[in-house]
């Protein structure tokens, strides 16, 4: 099937980012944050220690805001705080401190000599979940580095699975969404592709 709004790409070195993803979990290096599930490869210039900056929405901080409980004490929503100056995909420039010297960073730097990037992030998407019906500004890159066939992303009125350790390229600026229909959690490096 051709497809509009899915490019399989074949220039980018396909690593094995899983097994070094589980390593820096088991030394406490990183972890996943509970409230979006997203990791950033790079930051802002002076928050090259922050891996949770621009995780989620650029309108939006995601580590601060209101969380409204229940009558037990259970957070049932959380208010994030709104950014006085929304954030730009084209500040973050720099590799965070706790990703140089991995192939995170071979990564990283083999993607930004070809491509002009904004932000690079690991994304988890647990099982039984979707993603809203939405749009993007920009194109993304997606690497699978954990999926299986019940993970599926939908682009308009296209259906494609991305096998595990393939780029492709999604035009995300139509409507889109994602699903992972499995019982393991989806993992992808999702990178996103500056205008010029």
């Amino acid at each position: 099937m051709k497809y509009k709004f899915f490019k399989k790409i074949k220039n980018l070195p396909k690593r094995d980012l899983l097994s070094e993803l589980n390593k820096m979990l088991e030394e406490k290096t990183i972890a996943w944050e509970k409230r979006d599930y997203q990791i950033c490869i790079n930051s802002m210039q002076g928050h090259e220690d922050n891996i949770y900056l621009g995780s989620g929405s650029l309108m939006y901080d995601w580590q601060n805001g209101e969380e409204i409980f229940d009558d037990q004490g259970n957070t049932i929503k959380f208010i994030p705080k709104k950014y006085d100056t929304p954030l730009r995909e084209s500040d973050f420039t720099t590799i965070c401190t706790v990703f140089k010297n991995t192939v995170f960073e071979e990564v990283y730097n083999a993607v930004s000599n070809i491509y002009k990037i904004g932000r690079m992030r690991l994304i988890l998407m647990r099982p039984k979940t979707c993603l809203s019906w939405h749009n993007d500004y920009d194109t993304r890159l997606h690497y699978p580095i954990e999926t299986n066939i019940g993970c599926q992303m939908v682009i308009q009125n296209e259906v494609l699975h991305m096998p595990k350790y393939t780029w492709w390229q999604t035009d995300t600026s139509h409507p889109h969404t994602a699903f992972n229909a499995s019982t393991i959690p989806r993992i992808h490096l999702v990178t996103s592709i500056l205008k010029d």
